[in-house]
């Protein structure tokens, strides 16, 4: 694993070249994603974080608009290419940068017309490598995972390190006791490690998701992906609709629910639900080693 690593980091130069068509579309659409929404909820987790599969946890309100859509996925090689060299340039100790408002959104619900800094960990540029269905990522997202890792052990291991920063996801901890006389700087930190983690967990789902779109067996014999399946067909028998075939007309009783049909085990869930399942580094370790499988395979 350290070589094809190392071979990555080498090759970084040359993904990193100077700003082209696809550089800058990339951080026009992750600045100003053209769609806004506002949020009535604030997202939640516990202290332990688990997975929810296969969703990423938050996008702060804001999502891509038909028309940036459009424009990417014209654009898909240049704008995947100019992903993978902002990945092995993000570093984690630097403070996101507000891109300000979004000068003509497409589409705006009172919601904050903003996008994340580009030059961050973000759930849009996530969300965007789903959407391109970019598994040839696969080696820059391993090794942006493991950057952070080690950030958030160095950060928990030295209360004096600061907390990785990310930006876009804003998760609340559940059953946090609020400190009044706690120090802003303090509570900040708490802030960002938290949702650190949080943004940690979804790199794991993001690299499981290419890995389980293409039915990679390696991927598909792993614990995550095995807790997810039991967490489906659980809330189908809880819910009433776990006899339910592909091809077959949803039931009345059943509108609203937005009833679809995984395309793995053809089984059948709501399709903006997410299946929480307990992180455990184990886990974690078990995913990377399929997307490095997948790798040494597909040169």
């Amino acid at each position: 694993m350290k070589f094809w690593i190392s071979v990555v980091m080498s090759a970084a130069a040359g993904l990193a070249s100077a700003k082209d068509a696809g550089e800058v579309l990339l951080d026009r659409v992750i600045a100003f994603p053209g769609s806004y929404s506002q949020v009535c909820d604030v997202m939640t987790a516990p202290q332990d974080i688990p997975y929810r599969a296969y969703v990423l946890s938050d996008y702060a309100g804001a999502s891509f608009s038909e028309r940036n859509l459009k424009l990417v996925t014209e654009s898909r090689d240049s704008v995947v290419k100019a992903i993978r060299a902002k990945f092995l340039s993000i570093e984690f100790n630097r403070a996101p940068k507000d891109p300000g408002k979004d000068p003509k959104p497409d589409e705006s619900f009172d919601g904050d017309d903003t996008g994340c800094d580009p030059a961050t960990l973000n759930p849009l540029l996530l969300d965007l490598i789903l959407k391109l269905k970019a598994i040839e990522a696969l080696p820059e997202l391993l090794v942006l995972e493991d950057k952070l890792v080690k950030a958030i052990a160095k950060a928990k291991g030295d209360p004096n390190s600061p907390a990785p920063r990310v930006d876009g996801w804003h998760v609340g901890m559940e059953n946090h006791e609020y400190e009044e006389n706690e120090p802003q700087e303090k509570a900040d930190r708490r802030v960002h490690l938290f949702n650190s983690r949080v943004a940690q967990r979804d790199l794991v789902i993001t690299i499981g998701k290419l890995l389980r779109e293409k039915s990679y067996k390696p991927y598909l014999a792993t614990a995550l992906e095995k807790a997810y399946v039991k967490g489906i067909q659980l809330e189908a028998r809880e819910e009433g609709y776990a006899s339910l075939k592909p091809g077959q007309e949803i039931p009345k009783k059943f509108e609203g629910f937005e009833i679809t049909f995984d395309p793995v085990t053809k089984l059948p869930f709501r399709a903006y639900s997410a299946v929480k399942i307990p992180y455990c580094r184990e886990s974690r370790d078990e995913v990377r080693a399929a997307a490095a499988k997948w790798i040494a395979e597909h040169p």
